[in-house]
């Protein structure tokens, strides 16, 4: 049950990520319950990959939080009026 939940929700993330039908979502999904399935090791990779995804994921909003934090505010160019003669 376990490796349905995990092939769902991985071949919906691939699927809405590449922007295609879902065939490739769900080939992806089949792998990976296959791979879960069979073996205990694979379904540990598999896992660490997707913590790690969300991990640098994580660490990646927070460095562009702490870029817009400290980044120095622009000053808005004056707007010239078009004279006309």
């Amino acid at each position: 049950m376990l490796g349905k939940l995990v092939a769902g929700a991985l071949g919906s993330r691939i699927a809405e990520q590449s922007g295609k039908s879902g065939a490739l979502g769900a080939i992806g999904g089949l792998v990976a319950n296959r791979i879960i399935k069979r073996s205990p090791l694979g379904a540990v990779v598999i896992g660490g990959a997707w913590v790690a995804h969300k991990l640098y994921k994580r660490k990646q909003e927070r460095d562009e939080e702490a870029a817009a934090l400290t980044a120095k505010p622009v000053k808005a160019a004056k707007k010239t009026a078009d004279k006309k003669s």
